[in-house]
Formats: structure tokens, sequence, C-alpha cells
């Protein structure tokens, strides 16, 4: 009765468990979701607008080339000059997102402008873009920090290119400096949430602008960001870190530009993304201990009925239990074969039925070794039959003598192949049991010159039960053929060795 109670309180506190740990599991599973939709949804909008910012940026570069073109062809000359202003400003308008476009010569001095500049307005040599290109031969763009605009005030970066004499020397910089403000109005039409925030930088991590904008974080160099390592590796990623600029945990969706020097990133607020699971996880839990408790009541009417149940059952179950023992032993001991006088095959399936019923009930372990000696048939040809008979009854006593429980079983299961039940013994325990027979055996030198070994060698295989309901006799099906596949692998992968096969059940 305590048994039954005990077994019943264990199945009432394991399926608590398993409620609460699936509870737990869903909490964690679906959070877990949550922040991969989220990750991707931010990396669709990272790459969103990584090409927004690229498309702008190669427009530039078009209207730079053109320009270049132009004055390569006409000169900057006093007859050219209102027609190339004419076309800057026509290209500044389709554009339409470029504060204005510029040609510097050699020492920094405005030439042409697509914009009206006051005569005493500062020339370039203290812009990086202009310094950049005058120590620097390449003929790419260059994607320039972000300043005020000495001309509007506005807040703006440039893409320039340098220009050169025929003879390859420096001769200045053409310019298009791009609105910070056009920019911030497509980041910002992007909803998300009141702690998000969307940025675009160089490749350095010297911040171009971010949404929401703020003056003081123009310029922000964060290169010691986890951001930046990530991306040495590959061109997109997300991460969860503390804003540096405001000190709010956020998701970080990034992506650097394979073709141009820049690094876009979107932010979600981790609280404020997170709410709609919360509030979810809220709900489910919340359920989970109902379910809990109702479990808990039913469970404890269900214990007092097991009580009542098991007195009645108890001396029944035991009684027939004895029984059915007594009769498999006494059957047993009548069946033996005659050749090696291990138990004979009738005996074996017998006993194999009755051990797997009892390791059910009683939720024990069960072993099955299979054993075949190897090269038995060169053994008989060589030797003789009535050799063979002898080898094969030497075998079975050192079988024999290394099981020692009264509930063992060493049986011939056919021709040269032997088996061993093993009550209470897992896989691991019929294992030890089958080397000490290998090593016997070994120790007995038993001479097989037909054999590659020299001596009478065997190959086993090894299967164990777990038990989950089934039918004793699908069982024992199962577990001589995975006993028999095991033996097969043995003797395939070389003979003279064991195999172990997945458990049965």
């Amino acid at each position: 009765m305590r048994k039954g109670t005990r077994l019943t309180s264990a199945l009432l506190l394991f399926i608590c468990l398993s409620l609460a740990s699936l509870a737990a599991w869903q909490i964690w599973f679906s959070r877990e979701r949550a922040l991969h939709d989220l990750n991707l949804s931010s990396l669709n909008l990272a790459q969103a607008l990584d090409n927004y910012s690229e498309g702008v940026i190669r427009q530039s570069e078009l209207v730079l080339l053109d320009l270049i073109e132009h004055l390569q062809h006409e000169g900057n000359t006093p007859a050219s000059r209102h027609q190339l202003e004419a076309l800057m400003r026509q290209q500044s308008e389709i554009l339409g997102i470029a504060s204005a476009i510029t040609v510097y010569d050699a020492h920094g001095k405005r030439q042409l402008s697509s914009v009206r500049v006051p005569n005493d307005a500062p020339g370039a040599t203290d812009r990086r873009y202009f310094t950049h290109h005058r120590d620097n031969p390449s003929p790419a763009i260059f994607i320039g920090p972000t300043v005020k605009s000495r001309v509007t005030g506005d807040w703006v970066f440039s893409i320039s290119r340098r220009l050169d004499h025929a003879d390859g020397q420096f001769a200045g910089v053409v310019v298009v400096t791009l609105g910070v403000e056009h920019f911030l109005q497509l980041f910002g039409s992007i909803k998300l949430g009141e702690q998000g925030s969307a940025s675009l930088s160089s490749s350095d991590g010297t911040l171009l602008f971010r949404h929401p904008f703020r003056e003081q974080d123009v310029g922000l160099n964060w290169s010691n960001s986890p951001i930046l390592k990530v991306l040495q590796e590959r061109d997109e990623g997300t991460s969860e870190q503390v804003s540096r600029i405001d000190g709010i945990e956020r998701l970080y969706a990034f992506r650097r530009n394979s073709r141009l020097p820049l690094i876009t990133v979107v932010a979600l607020g981790r609280d404020e993304a997170l709410a709609p699971w919360r509030h979810d996880a809220q709900l489910f839990a919340t359920l989970i201990l109902m379910l809990l408790v109702s479990v808990g009541v039913i469970g404890q009417r269900l214990l007092v009925d097991i009580r009542r149940r098991t007195r009645a059952e108890r001396k029944l179950l035991i009684a027939q239990e004895e029984l059915l023992d007594a009769n498999a032993r006494l059957e047993v001991l009548a069946s033996q074969d005659a050749l090696t006088g291990l138990a004979n095959r009738r005996s074996f399936d017998q006993t194999l039925e009755v051990e797997i019923r009892r390791a059910l009930r009683r939720q024990s372990a069960l072993s099955l070794v299979l054993l075949d000696i190897d090269y038995f048939k060169r053994y008989n040809d060589r030797y003789g039959h009535i050799a063979g008979d002898t080898c094969l009854r030497t075998v079975a006593e050192i079988l024999k003598s290394c099981i020692h429980r009264p509930g063992d079983l060493a049986a011939r299961y056919g021709g040269e192949e032997l088996a061993l039940i093993l009550p209470n013994t897992d896989a691991d325990g019929a294992e030890a049991i089958a080397r000490t027979f290998m090593t016997a055996l070994q120790q007995r030198h038993l001479t097989h010159q037909a054999s590659p070994f020299g001596t009478v060698t065997v190959s086993l295989g090894i299967a164990s039960l777990v038990h989950r309901g089934e039918d004793s006799h699908d069982l024992a099906l199962s577990l001589i053929q995975a006993a028999d596949q095991a033996l097969y692998q043995a003797k395939s992968g070389g003979r003279d060795c064991l195999q172990r096969a997945d458990s049965v059940g």
C-alpha cells in the first residue's frame, strides 16, 4: 500500500513538475522567439535604411562624376562657369537632399557652387574632405564627418572626390553636402517606439547622425563597441547592450554596407519591445498555476482511492507473482539442452517472457547477451563434429561459470549461438559480465588453427530493456532483434569483440 501510494505521489509530483517545467520552457521559448522576430525585423529595417543611404550616396557620386567630366572637358573658365553653376543647381534639385554642390581649387578656395555664398565665406582647407584628397591620390569618394554648414547653418555631411590636373597633380575637390535633416525625416518615420533609435555611422565607428537627433551626439566615436567586433567577422548582426548615449538597454541590429564605408544601426528599447511578450507570459503563468492547483486537488482524492484499492489487491498480487515465479523456475529446471547442459531454446523463450514481465512490474533493468563462436564451421571442418561438440560444451561451461546469481540464465539459443538473460542488470553490468567471459575463454586458450586468431573466440551482442508499457512478447522480439543486430555488427567488425545495441522499449 505504501509503495503504491508513494508511486502515485511521485507521479503527481512528476506531473506538477512537468507542467511547471513545460510552462517555464514555453515562456522561455516564446521570449527567445519574440527576440528572434524583433531582431529579424530590425535587421530588415537596417538593410532598408542601408540600401536607401547607399542609393543616395551613389546618386551623389554620379553627380560628382558628371561634374568632374564637365570640368575636364570644358575647364573652369569664366565662359563655362555660368553654365556649370546652372548645371550644378539643376543636379542639386534633381538629387533633392543635397544642401550644396561645390568645387574647390587646390588652395581650398571656392570656385563654383550650386548655392549663393558670401564672398567672405571661408575656404575648405580645414575640412576633412579637403585634407584627405590633398594627401591621398585615390580617386575614390570620401564620406566626410557631420559638421555644421558655414553657409546655411544646417547639419550636413559630405560626399567628395579629388580633382587632378592632366599631370596627376592635385587640382582641388568636388563636394556634395547632404543635409542630415532629410535622412532624419526618413529614419524618424519608422516606428521604433519611444526608446527606439536609428543611426548612420562611418566604418570606423564615427557617428554621422542618430535619430532622435541631439547635437552633442554628432561625431561620437563608438569604435570600442562590441558591434564593431562582430562586424569584423560578418556584414550584419544583433546584440543586446546598454547605450552609452542615454543608458537605455536596447536590442541592436546593425549592418555594414558591402560597398561603402557605412554602418547602419537600428535599436529597440528592450523593455518596451518585450512588453507584449511579458503580458502574454504572465497570463500563461497564471493559467498554469490554476491548472497545478486543480491537479493537486484531484490527485489528493486519487490517493485516497488508491489506498483503499491497494489494501484489497496487495495480497492477491503477491500470491499470483509467487505462483508464476515458482512455475517458471520448475519449467526451466526441466528444460535443459542435452549437449551443453545449458537451458534450451524453449526454456530461454519462456524465461525471457517471465523476466520481461517481472521487469515491467518492478520497473527494473533487464539485459540480453547473444554470443556466437567465431569461425565454428571451420572448426568442425578441421577437427570434426565430435571435437566441435566438445568445444561447444567447453565454451558453455565457461559461460555458465561467469554467472553467479540465481536469476541469471545461460542458454543455448541455437547451433553454436549461446545466450545470457540477466535480470536486474543494465547495459554496463551486462558488458562487464561479457568481458569476464571473454577473458576466461581467452585464458583457456582453446586451439583453433582454422581461425585467424589461433584460438577459439566469440563475438557478442548486448541489448538492454527500457520499459515503456509495451506488450512483453513484442519487447522480447525487440530485445532479441537488437541483441542479434549488435552481434552481427560485432562479427562484421572483425569478430572477437562485443557490441552494444541501443536501449529497447
